[in-house]
């Protein structure tokens, strides 16, 4: 593990109207300032989900003294209001919609929503301007049901995989067209399906985790109402909260639990018992980050027990 001389420091912080509960910046090429936040606040008085998606632009300054901190800024781009944010994907880089009527480089963004619509927003760049807007008529997936979780990916690289909380699995496909369309739903799970990931080496297979405790794998080339081609039953002590592929060996797959450990599997022979496995983290592994140049590294947000 690197250790560093210093803290980590903050560097900036922004005020929020509803709980952010998601953050990722763009991967594009000339666009790594952007970063985008979702919000979700549930009323319970009344059942009225409510939050919204974020776009903003981060500056970062060098202090002048001897300890050279960074400070950074947040500049507002836009914001865009949606009945709770649950997840944020950027799309890959060759996914623009020249075709659709967009001009010049554009980053797609999908974003799950608490109403169960899978929603697809345009953030193009136009020198010192950046615009964002849906970039498709949403995609109600499901009804008055919360979408979980969603992964680029699924099939090729304008296929998206989302997981429902009543357990299902749905892959999508951004048409030529600029339309979304469903392809096929499964009823993957019995309960609430908190994370899907797509192999990075097989396209089309689509892996899910859900509060059955099940880890399950799915050939999208079969049918929907195929049985799953990889399955693990046995190794998670709760349910599955996350799951991702070592971009270094996409045959290692790494899952969160609420039963608070991580385990590394080969899907190679996902049913056998776990590569590794952490002792208690003290809470549930809800997000898991690999490194992308540092072999073996990953992140783990652990809930109330940190990071």
């Amino acid at each position: 593990m690197r250790r560093y001389a210093a803290e980590p420091q903050e560097a900036y912080a922004i005020s929020c109207e509803f709980c952010p509960d998601v953050v990722e910046w763009c991967p594009a090429a000339g666009c790594e300032d952007l970063l985008a936040y979702g919000t979700y606040e549930l009323d319970e008085p009344s059942g009225k989900r409510r939050g919204a998606m974020h776009l903003a632009s981060a500056e970062w300054t060098a202090t002048p003294d001897a300890d050279s901190r960074l400070t950074a800024r947040l500049s507002a781009l836009a914001e865009i209001a949606m009945p709770g944010v649950y997840d944020i994907a950027w799309g890959p880089t060759s996914a623009g919609l020249d075709g659709a009527g967009h001009q010049g480089p554009s980053s797609l963004m999908a974003v799950a929503v608490a109403d169960g619509s899978l929603r697809l927003l345009c953030v193009s760049r136009n020198g010192g301007d950046v615009s964002c807007s849906h970039a498709v008529e949403q995609c109600q997936v499901l009804e008055e049901c919360i979408l979980t979780h969603v992964v680029w990916g699924a099939g090729n690289a304008h296929g998206l995989a989302t997981v429902g909380q009543d357990g299902s699995a749905h892959h999508l496909q951004l048409q030529e067209d600029g339309s979304l369309t469903v392809l096929a739903q499964r009823a993957a799970h019995e309960l609430e399906a908190w994370s899907v990931e797509v192999s990075l080496d097989n396209p089309h297979l689509v892996l899910t985790g859900a509060d059955d405790s099940q880890l399950l794998g799915w050939d999208l080339r079969e049918s929907p109402d195929a049985a799953p081609a990889l399955v693990n039953r046995k190794s998670h002590g709760a349910g599955v909260t996350a799951l991702a592929c070592d971009p270094r060996q996409p045959h290692l797959l790494a899952s969160g639990s609420y039963d608070e450990k991580v385990r590394l599997f080969d899907l190679r022979a996902l049913a056998r018992t776990p590569l590794a496995e952490t002792d208690r983290l003290g809470d549930g592994a809800y997000h898991i980050a690999w490194h992308p140049e540092w072999p073996g590294t990953m992140a783990i947000a652990a809930m109330r027990s940190g990071f």
